[in-house]
């Protein structure tokens, strides 16, 4: 969260710092599973490196690598989801312009990652069943963030502000590419999938049957792009020497409609990774308001987010915990958890997903 972001910002400003820090967090999640809704855990394991070049300027080095376990298929259905790993990279650059003023730039990118899933292929018209299909997607991603943090009151004292509001405002940008193919389908007559290399095989022969008329493009294969554009302020807020109250917003625009931005299945999973993680769906905005509490070398932080789907697909709120203690000068450890209710939307009525996370997680200065 962006609220975050601002409380470490604070902390460097506090007091001396080594130059260099090191962080890490293993992070579990764990979806609602039933017959008709399966779902399975992912693990992830974010690294970040931070190098401060001179007294202006940090240099800011990362990764984050998702496993999401496979899926099996839901109740009357054939395919289930396969297993995923997704690996994300960031580089920054932090720019002290002056005591009072923090600028940062971020880009990550996304390697392209498989995944295979079923869906359903909607049928030309109400009198004909849907097929259902296997789809093989591969998706990747590039981004960049560009960010200021303003400190607005307090004291200035030997080039350190103490107190005073921290006001932190940021655009970012994403551009996701999925590429996607028929791997296999139902055999209506049957009911036993048949391989999407048979499929090609037999509408070479008989391209003009019903049935390779409907796959042909999904038979093909095909590429479709997304841009997402986000817009972010957030607020922090000390009250007294020991709490911080901090409250942060963000928008997100889309240049066509997430849902239905590949070219014959949704792009919404492979917005945030592949299936793994919060949110469930591409968001339209959100907004966290969150409390800190220190008490001496530990720090409790609750917070609380709203997330609004796209397209009327539904809302979701979590509410977290984060408890950390520093120990020494060098090192602070935390760990944290949340909880998530989401509401989705279809033409069948509304449906209640729970999930959780829980994390571990160190920062060390060297």
């Amino acid at each position: 969260m962006r609220v975050q972001r601002l409380l470490l910002l604070v902390l460097l400003a506090a007091g001396p710092v080594r130059a260099h820090s090191v962080s890490n967090e293993l992070a579990l999640g764990l979806y609602q599973n039933s017959p008709a809704t399966p779902q399975s855990a992912y693990v992830a394991d974010q690294l970040t490196f931070r190098f401060e070049l001179d007294d202006a300027w940090t240099l800011k080095l990362g990764g984050t690598y998702t496993y999401d376990g496979e899926t099996p298929p839901a109740e009357n259905e054939v395919f289930g989801t396969s297993s995923a790993q997704v690996l994300g990279v960031v580089g920054g650059l932090e720019f002290d312009a002056s005591p009072r003023v923090n600028l940062y730039l971020d880009v990550s990118g996304s390697p392209s990652a498989s995944q295979r899933f079923g869906t359903t292929l909607p049928a030309p018209n109400d009198g004909t069943p849907g097929t259902e299909i296997q789809v093989h997607n591969s998706s990747s991603s590039v981004g960049a963030l560009l960010g200021a943090s303003f400190i607005i009151g307090g004291t200035e004292f030997l080039e350190t502000v103490i107190g005073g509001t921290v006001l932190d405002v940021s655009a970012g940008w994403t551009l996701m590419s999925t590429h996607q193919r028929l791997d296999a389908a139902v055999d209506p007559a049957t009911g036993q999938p048949v391989s999407g290399s048979r499929f090609q095989t037999i509408c070479k022969l008989f391209p003009n049957t019903r049935g390779c008329r409907k796959l042909r493009t999904l038979l093909q294969g095909g590429t479709d792009t997304i841009n997402q554009f986000m817009l972010s302020a957030a607020v922090l807020q000390p009250l007294g020497s020991t709490t911080d109250l901090g409250l942060s917003a963000s928008v997100y625009v889309y240049d066509q409609d997430p849902l239905s931005a590949s070219f014959f299945t949704n792009l919404a999973p492979q917005l945030t990774s592949l299936g793994g993680g919060f949110p469930l769906a591409p968001q339209r905005w959100s907004i966290s308001p969150m409390l800190e509490q220190r008490i001496g070398s530990w720090s409790i932080s609750p917070c609380y987010q709203f997330l609004q789907y796209v397209s009327d697909y539904g809302q979701a709120h979590v509410a977290g915990l984060r408890v950390s203690v520093k120990i020494g000068t060098a090192w602070t450890v935390w760990v944290a958890g949340s909880f998530q209710w989401d509401l989705l939307t279809d033409p069948n009525g509304t449906t209640l997903l729970t999930s959780g996370r829980v994390a571990v997680g160190f920062r060390a200065a060297f």
